[in-house]
C-alpha cells in the first residue's frame, strides 16, 4: 500500500496538535466582576505607635481596625490575654516593641515591602493585583460565596502567614512573605516553620495561593472524620480549584512544591496510586496514617526523598479531574459540597497516567 507524504505530513500535524491542545479550556474572561478591596498596613501603625500614650494608642487602632485589633493584640502579640489588667498589657506591648526581634522583623518588612500611596510599593500592588485577579475568578466560580472587602496588612514574630477575621475579612503576616533571597533558618535554625520544605513557600509569589486557602477552608472545611480517599481528594479538590483561581500562576507556587517536585509528581502518578493500593492505604481510617501522607513534609514516607510531601493529594487532584469529565454537569460548588471520596473515585473512572 502506498501511502503519500502529503498523508503523513497531514497525520504528523493532526498529532502534534492534539498533543498541544490543553486538559482545560482557556480561564474565563472575568474583566466585569468587580473587586473593591480596602488594603490597610496595619504592619506600619504599630512599628510608628507613640509609645509614651500607648493606651491612647491602644484605642484608636481599636477604632481604626476593629475585630483585627482585637485579634491580634489577643492572639498574636498577646497584650490581652485574660490575667493582665490594662496596665500590664501596656508594659507587655511596650517590652514587645524593644524587643530585638521585633525591630530586626519591621526593619526586613518595611525595606520589602515599602508602605506608600496606594497601599505601599511596586511589590505590594502586584501582590494585591494577582489576589484581586484571583478573587474576580473566585467570584466566577463561587458565586454565592461571600467576598472580603479588607484585606489588613502585618507582621509579627513569624507567627501566622494568613487568617481570616471579623466578618470573612483577610489578614496577611507580610514576614512570611520575605523570600527567597532572605534565609529564614538565621532567624532560628531550630524552629521547625523555618525548614527548607516550608519556608521555600514564604515568597510573594505565593501570597494569592495562602490567602484563598484559608478563604476555601472556611468555606469547605476538612473531614472531621473518614478515609484516607476522604482526605486526599478533599486536598484534590482545593487543588483543583486553586488552579481555576490561579490560572496564569505556574503550577508549583500552586502546588507549593520546587519545579523539580513538580515535574516528578507528573511523571508519578500511576507509582503514586500503585503504592496506596499495594499498602492498603486507601481506605484506612489511621488518623495519623492520614496526616502524615497529606500533610507537608520533607518528602511523602514510603517513596522517594526527590518526591514533595503530600504527594498523594496529586493523586486526589488528577482523581478530581477525571470526575469532572465524566460528570461535565457538576458544578464546582457542588463538587467542594461532596464528602464521599469513594463515590468520587468511582465516578471517576479513575486511571492513572
Amino acid at each position: 500500500m502506498k501511502v503519500s507524504l502529503t498523508s503523513v505530513l497531514l497525520y504528523c500535524l493532526v498529532c502534534f496538535l492534539s498533543a498541544c491542545t490543553p486538559d482545560e479550556p482557556p480561564p474565563p474572561d472575568v474583566s466585569d466582576i468587580s473587586v473593591d478591596l480596602e488594603v490597610l498596613r496595619f504592619d506600619r501603625e504599630i512599628a510608628e505607635l507613640d509609645t509614651t500614650r500607648l493606651g491612647e494608642e491602644l484605642q484608636r487602632l481599636d477604632q481604626s481596625y476593629g475585630s483585627f485589633s482585637d485579634v491580634y493584640f489577643t492572639h498574636l502579640v498577646p497584650v490581652r490575654r485574660g490575667d493582665f489588667s490594662p496596665a500590664e498589657g501596656e508594659r507587655v506591648l511596650q517590652a514587645y516593641l524593644e524587643y530585638p526581634l521585633t525591630h530586626f522583623v519591621d526593619s526586613l518588612v518595611a525595606e520589602r515591602f515599602p508602605a506608600g500611596q496606594a497601599g505601599g510599593g511596586a511589590q505590594v500592588k502586584e501582590m494585591i493585583g494577582n489576589l484581586e485577579q484571583s478573587l474576580r475568578y473566585y467570584q466566577h466560580y463561587l458565586p454565592d460565596a461571600p467576598v472580603p472587602d479588607t484585606l489588613v496588612l502585618y507582621d509579627t514574630h513569624f507567627e501566622l502567614a494568613a487568617f481570616l477575621y471579623g466578618d470573612g475579612e483577610l489578614a496577611a503576616g507580610l514576614d512570611f512573605f520575605l523570600g527567597p533571597d532572605f534565609d529564614y533558618s538565621q532567624v532560628n535554625p531550630e524552629e521547625p516553620i523555618f525548614s527548607n520544605y516550608l519556608a521555600e513557600s514564604y515568597t510573594p509569589a505565593h501570597f494569592t495561593g495562602k490567602l484563598l486557602r484559608v478563604l476555601l477552608e472556611d468555606r469547605y472545611p476538612p473531614p472531621r472524620t473518614g478515609r484516607m480517599i476522604d482526605y486526599l481528594l478533599y486536598e484534590g479538590k482545593k487543588l483543583y480549584l486553586l488552579e481555576h483561581l490561579m490560572p496564569e500562576t505556574d503550577d508549583r507556587i500552586v502546588y507549593e512544591v520546587t519545579a523539580e517536585q513538580m515535574d516528578w509528581l507528573r511523571e508519578n502518578e500511576t507509582p503514586i496510586y500503585a503504592y496506596l493500593q499495594r499498602e492498603e492505604l486507601l481506605f484506612t481510617t489511621d488518623v495519623n496514617m492520614i496526616n502524615k501522607y497529606t500533610r507537608p513534609a520533607p518528602y511523602t514516607p514510603g517513596m522517594p526523598q526527590e518526591s514533595p510531601g503530600g504527594a498523594v493529594n496529586y493523586l486526589g487532584r488528577q482523581i478530581v479531574g477525571a470526575y469532572l469529565q465524566q460528570h461535565p454537569e457538576v458544578t464546582l460548588p457542588e463538587l467542594m459540597a461532596m464528602e464521599d471520596g469513594q463515590a468520587i473515585l468511582r465516578g471517576a473512572r479513575y486511571k492513572p497516567r
